[in-house]
């Protein structure tokens, strides 16, 4: 069992576009694990990212894990308070068709300022969805840090 509970595993980075209906392709890999694991719907959010923004989306099995997680954490926290307004609140569920497709709603398609092209990016229990020039910007700065001698160090691995 993985550290956030069930054994939900993603890997790698994809382009896709959007169309005009709002429906996007959930990339070969992702829709095996959701198979695999007998998902036929996700659960898409609102995520702030080292000051931009994207979406996350979860499996059904890692959202509830997710909020089993937040129930043991105190209610009144202010911290805890803006987790649930912001990805609690912002949350839809989107079943995902038979063509592997789903629909991203227009209010979260606004908040990511997701044009027609996107990347899908893994992030082990549940993936993100970026605009695809957006997360280009986050990655060449994600390089810079990596490239500090000190970052491995001081992530222990």
């Amino acid at each position: 069992m993985g550290r956030w509970g069930g054994d939900t595993v993603f890997n790698g980075r994809f382009d896709h576009s959007i169309d005009e209906k709002g429906r996007v392709s959930i990339p070969a890999r992702f829709r095996e694990v959701l198979q695999r694991e007998n998902h036929d719907r996700l659960y898409i959010t609102n995520f702030p990212f080292d000051g931009e923004r994207c979406l996350a989306l979860y499996p059904p099995s890692q959202w509830e894990t997710l909020n089993a997680l937040l129930r043991t954490k105190p209610r009144f926290d202010p911290r805890v308070q803006v987790f649930e307004t912001l990805i609690i609140g912002g949350a839809h569920e989107a079943p995902v068709d038979r063509q592997g497709r789903i629909l991203i709603p227009p209010k979260l398609r606004e908040y990511a300022a997701l044009d027609r092209e996107v990347t899908f990016s893994a992030r082990q229990d549940h993936f993100q969805l970026w605009d695809k020039q957006i997360l280009e910007k986050v990655l060449k700065a994600t390089e810079e840090k990596i490239m500090d001698p000190e970052f491995f160090a001081k992530l222990g691995l």
